[in-house]
């Protein structure tokens, strides 16, 4: 039986999960420097022991909410990935534990999901009282960064 680790999270109430190999850590919400001119869902750069880091708003990425570039009241996470290029951080809500799937209950996503999410979505994993929303990193990248205004 293959065994898939999966980093949870959540936003907005539901669980989303990326792929343990693509994280890198997971911290709190750190002082950002705005970036003039960018897309709604690119909050800005934080600096990370001396490494400059763009940061992604995820649920207004998935457009689960408008834009709050950690405006808003409760805590917030920053997920930091490995990309190939780069690294870069995604705000969550909250963080949740990692997971260990396996790979024979794994499930494409379900038809039911909203078009815009679940063309952001590997595939799904059921738990016990809900579903876990693995996340194609590659692809929220891809179109976080098409959305940002040439330089």
């Amino acid at each position: 039986m293959t065994i898939q680790q999966i980093c949870t999270f959540f936003l907005n109430g539901t669980c989303f999960g990326i792929e343990v190999e693509d994280v890198q850590e997971i911290i709190r919400q750190q002082p950002l420097t705005r970036i003039p001119l960018a897309a709604l869902d690119i909050c800005g750069l934080m600096n990370l022991r001396g490494q400059v880091i763009p940061v992604v708003d995820l649920p207004c990425r998935l457009g689960l909410r408008t834009a709050s570039c950690g405006m808003v009241e409760q805590p917030i996470y920053n997920i930091i990935l490995n990309t190939v290029d780069d690294v870069v951080s995604f705000i969550v809500d909250d963080i949740g534990d990692v997971l260990k799937c396996s790979i024979e209950t794994w499930e494409p996503p379900p038809a039911t999901l909203n078009a815009h999410i679940r063309s952001f979505i590997k595939g799904t994993y059921k738990l016990e009282h809900d579903f876990l929303l693995v996340l194609n990193t590659e692809k929220i990248l891809d179109s976080a960064y098409s959305l940002s205004p040439p330089n």
